[in-house]
C-alpha cells in the first residue's frame, strides 16, 4: 500500500470518526432531553392524580381525566426513550469501532513513515561505503 493512500485512508477515517462523534453527541442530547420530557410528564400526572380540590367534583374530576390523557402520553415516551437508548449504543459501538480502525491507520502510517524512513538510511549508508571504499582503492 502506497503511503499517499495510506494517508487518505487515514484522512477518510478521521472524517468518518468525527461525524460519528457528532451523532454520537447527538444521540446523547435527544436521550437527555427525552428524559426530561418523561419526567416532565411523570410530575404533571402526580400533580393531577394528587389534586384535591375539596368539594368540588368538577374539579376533580378534570383532574383526574387530565391524568388520564397524560399516562399514553408518558407511556410513548417512555417507548421512545427505549428506542434512543438503542440507538444510542448502536451508534457508540459504530464510533468505537471506526476510533479503533483510525488508531490502527495512524499506527500503520507511522510504522510505515518509520520504515521508509530506514530504507532511504540504509540505502545512503550503502552510497557513502561504496564511495568510501571507491576512495580508498584509488588512494593506493
Amino acid at each position: 500500500m502506497s503511503q499517499r493512500h495510506l494517508s487518505k485512508l487515514c484522512i477518510q477515517a478521521e472524517k468518518k470518526l468525527a461525524q460519528l462523534g457528532q451523532k454520537r453527541d447527538d444521540s446523547s442530547l435527544k436521550v437527555q432531553l427525552n428524559q426530561q420530557q418523561n419526567q416532565a410528564l411523570a410530575n404533571m400526572i402526580l400533580t393531577y392524580r394528587g389534586a384535591k380540590e375539596g368539594s368540588n367534583v368538577l374539579l376533580w374530576q378534570n383532574s383526574a381525566s387530565m391524568a388520564q390523557v397524560l399516562e399514553p402520553m408518558r407511556v410513548k415516551l417512555a417507548q421512545k426513550e427505549v428506542f434512543l437508548q438503542q440507538e444510542q449504543l448502536r451508534i457508540e459501538r459504530l464510533w468505537r469501532n471506526q476510533l479503533g480502525r483510525q488508531q490502527g491507520l495512524k499506527w500503520l502510517e507511522k510504522q510505515t513513515n518509520i520504515q521508509e524512513k530506514e530504507r532511504v538510511a540504509r540505502s545512503e549508508q550503502a552510497i557513502v561505503d561504496d564511495m568510501a571504499g571507491f576512495y580508498y582503492k584509488h588512494k593506493r
